[in-house]
């Protein structure tokens, strides 16, 4: 039985209503996200090769890709903005939406060559939990249970994947980049950790993961 059968014996496969809105609140802080107060992506160290949330396969001119480590969902790849703190893909300009959606698309194109025969690849950039802009990449697997629907974010962020696995699959989706090449900035400086935005600092405690 794969944990996605499992998943729905234990749940009944249903899915959870809508909320009211009086009980839906933003964490506190949303009422500022620009200023990168206490963002836990900012306190990440990008130039290590482990997180802790996930494994580095691509270091690129605009965004780090991580293998992710939490979830049921092989091949899970997070894209973390490393230009320092912005919280939402509308405050890029022109050239670094560009580039940042050039290097997600990169890293997509290496998961579907990956994890074949997965039949679809979703992308989603939601910033719900962690305001500092991340691109989601879900492969889509054969034995999900309803892959018609919206991924059910349980499957990524509850349990740990192994580890060896895990390992293995970096090292494979690296080399695929490695032979894809990387994106060059299109202007100097521009999309690099250390711009005058801010950026990555020490290493982070590794706990959970973005929405």
């Amino acid at each position: 039985m794969s944990p996605f059968e499992l998943e729905a014996v234990v749940c009944g496969s249903q899915v959870p209503g809508p909320r009211s809105l009086a009980a839906s609140t933003w964490p506190e802080r949303y009422a500022e996200p620009d200023t990168g107060a206490a963002c836990s992506m900012c306190d990440k160290d990008f130039t290590a090769p482990d997180i802790g949330w996930g494994l580095l396969i691509k270091r690129g001119v605009y965004g780090n890709a991580y293998l992710w480590r939490a979830g049921r969902v092989r091949g899970y790849v997070v894209v973390v903005w490393t230009g320092g703190h912005v919280a939402r893909l509308t405050a890029l300009s022109a050239r670094q939406l560009a580039g940042f959606m050039a290097e997600v698309t990169r890293v997509g194109r290496a998961i579907e060559a990956h994890y074949r025969p997965a039949p679809k690849l979703n992308v989603s950039l939601l910033e719900n939990d962690i305001p500092h802009l991340h691109a989601h990449l879900i492969p889509r697997h054969p034995d999900e249970p309803n892959p018609e629907r919206t991924p059910v974010f349980a499957h990524l962020e509850h349990d740990q994947q192994d580890e060896a696995r895990i390992r293995s699959d970096a090292a494979g989706l690296r080399a695929l980049l490695a032979r894809m090449g990387g994106t060059r900035a299109a202007v100097a400086g521009d999309g690099r950790c250390d711009d005058d935005a801010g950026g990555g600092g020490p290493a982070g405690s590794g706990d959970g993961g973005p929405v």
